[in-house]
């Protein structure tokens, strides 16, 4: 296994559940918005949301918000359950200030040992005992189809990819959606989607997904196509999918960003597989 280059919570003494862990940010390792944890009790992949309108220094919104819920996970009581766990968050995270307009928060799958569930609010990629959980976002795939739409036209006007790399104009011709899009962030209604950015999540955006005894659980972020069932293979599709599609307009349009400057990923990614045992002794 690499070693991360963003802090990974140390796997404690005798965990004996996790099978392989990875995070790796898209570029320096301050600037990573995923994060993971693991306890003797949850393990947990988080993506924190940053909008490409968010502009200045200071931290990305998104790295805060995904800290902010790793730290939540890590105080969360063994017993607890889905809708109580994503409260006590939800509460951790009303400090966090928000000074840029469009999308912000973070999205999370959590595994509870001593339940033996899966939790997800989002769009976190997710496997169970080899089933899939497809977890889109209506407006996310609204946005990466119109983004790959305007940059499909331009390449066909004549625009270059590497021009289209350098300046993504699909992503900036859907700059009206994202600065509209928060307002969809835990509302109920057309495009709404569930989001952990201190706001009550609505029952409806908190899935729970019962784990088998002796099953397998992956759980990677949206850097990955989806939950590979090992990180070599998820690598592998990854690396395959981006020399075909590196302004990431066909196959990979649902990463909403293309590669830009000496990136290899357009997207911070973290990948974990575990293999659900039952509650610690």
């Amino acid at each position: 296994m690499r070693p991360p280059a963003f802090p990974i919570f140390t796997v404690p003494a005798g965990h004996g559940i996790v099978d392989e862990a990875f995070l790796e940010g898209k570029s320096i390792a301050a600037n990573c918005e995923d994060a993971l944890v693991i306890t003797d009790d949850f393990v947990a992949v988080i993506d924190g949301m940053s909008s490409p309108l968010a502009s200045g220094g200071g931290p990305r919104s998104g790295r805060l918000f995904a800290l902010g819920v790793a730290r939540a996970v890590q105080d969360l009581p063994s017993g607890i359950d889905a809708r109580t766990a994503i409260d006590r968050i939800t509460e951790a995270l009303a400090s966090i200030t928000v000074e840029h307009s469009g999308p912000s928060g973070a999205v999370a799958a959590i595994y509870s040992r001593t339940r033996g569930e899966v939790w997800r609010v989002g769009d976190i990629h997710v496997a169970i005992a080899g089933q899939e959980h497809p977890g889109e976002k209506a407006v996310d795939v609204a946005y990466g189809q119109f983004r790959a739409a305007i940059n499909a036209a331009q390449i066909a006007a004549g625009t270059s990819l590497d021009q289209i790399l350098a300046r993504d104009p699909g992503q900036e011709a859907a700059a009206e959606l994202l600065r509209w899009q928060h307002h969809l962030a835990n509302r109920e209604t057309d495009y709404g989607y569930g989001v952990l950015n201190g706001t009550a999540v609505p029952t409806a955006y908190i899935e729970v997904m019962e784990v088998p005894s002796g099953a397998s659980v992956i759980l990677a972020t949206d850097g990955y196509l989806g939950p590979a069932p090992s990180l070599e293979q998820a690598e592998t599709e990854l690396s395959a999918a981006l020399r075909a599609d590196p302004a990431c307009i066909g196959e990979l349009q649902g990463m909403g960003k293309g590669l830009r400057g000496r990136q290899a990923h357009p997207d911070d990614r973290t990948y974990v597989r575990l293999t659900h045992r039952g509650e610690r002794a």
